[in-house]
């Protein structure tokens, strides 16, 4: 049922998985699963689904928690009475979760090759977005949806204006990567279905980029692969900010991003295939293009990082 509730809901809001993976922090690869019925989502992918289709989320997350309960009733989570076993995702070994992934551990202490071989990787911060919510009839959901729309229809109004400067300081930044920041700046308007961020600049440092409404504007600023694993650099004109985010890698993968200051975040997949860092700031004297990011497969002892040799270690 949940599968087919969130398909419709698709549906009436005309967006393609494309457009769900750009809303969301979740791979188009990992929306056809949710919406096909081959696994179930996490809490935080129903929530963000939910914000995305301009539906409430209570609702979606009662099914959730019914699907889960049926499935493990089935035995299709692992078998009844195990304590271990496959989690959400199907990867052995790992527990099932009924939590949100988080981004929050770094890789093991050996030095990995490549660019960023002589330093070691550091944790994002930990991040928790949790809304549960008491069953709602469908006259309440019919009604919440109405009121979502109301409520986003007005939250765009009014204007950010520039883009906001760093109060860091630091070296210059080429004049093509000034250009960039700034055409970008020109786009970063709010409209009436993206709601105001809820940071600018500095004040998104080490902030969760969902939770500060930082995605709708988000663009790829860069972007590089590792067998099959595609690693970006996200970046928001609204915000000033950018993040890492890995999609399609499997449990133990890890993505992390470096600015020019030396600052640096990771997150590293605990369930699903995805994930994202926390926000580092960025301004005209430290554009995007100055932001590595790179992703990361302990198991191979392989990194991968965009753009190649930007910021030495």
């Amino acid at each position: 049922m949940l599968a087919a509730e969130m398909r419709r809901l698709k549906d009436k809001s005309r967006l393609s998985y494309g457009r769900l993976a750009d809303k969301t922090h979740y791979s188009r690869s990992s929306w056809e699963r949710f919406l096909n019925g081959k696994q179930l989502p996490t809490t935080v992918a129903v929530e963000e689904f939910a914000a995305a289709v301009e539906a409430y989320a209570e609702p979606l997350l009662v099914l959730l928690e019914t699907a889960k309960a049926k499935a493990g009733e089935l035995g299709e989570t692992g078998g009844a009475g195990e304590t271990s076993g496959a989690g959400e995702t199907g990867e052995a070994g790992e527990p099932r979760e009924s939590a949100p992934p988080e981004p929050d551990t770094a890789l093991p202490d050996t030095p990995l090759p490549g660019p960023f071989g002589s330093f070691r990787l550091i944790p994002a911060w930990d991040w928790k977005t949790r809304a549960r919510g008491a069953g709602l009839v469908a006259a309440g959901a019919l009604a919440g949806c109405l009121l979502t729309l109301l409520v986003i229809g007005t939250a765009g109004a009014g204007d950010l204006g520039a883009f906001p400067s760093s109060s860091r300081a630091g070296g210059g930044s080429t004049a093509a990567g000034a250009a960039t920041l700034a055409q970008h700046t020109r786009q970063a308007e709010p409209t009436p279905q993206n709601p105001r961020p809820g940071c600018s600049a500095d004040t998104c440092l080490r902030r969760d980029p969902q939770s500060m409404d930082c995605q709708w504007d988000a663009t790829t600023a860069h972007q590089t692969w590792l067998r099959g694993m595609h690693i970006e650099l996200r970046y928001s004109p609204a915000c000033g900010a950018v993040w890492g985010r890995l999609e399609d890698g499997t449990v133990g993968d890890s993505v992390t991003i470096r600015d020019k200051y030396g600052d640096q975040l990771s997150a590293t997949i605990r369930v699903d295939r995805d994930t994202y860092t926390r926000m580092l700031a960025v301004d005209h004297t430290a554009p995007p293009s100055t932001v590595t990011v790179c992703g990361a497969i302990p198991k191979q002892h392989e990194i991968e990082c965009s753009p190649v040799g930007s910021i030495q270690p």
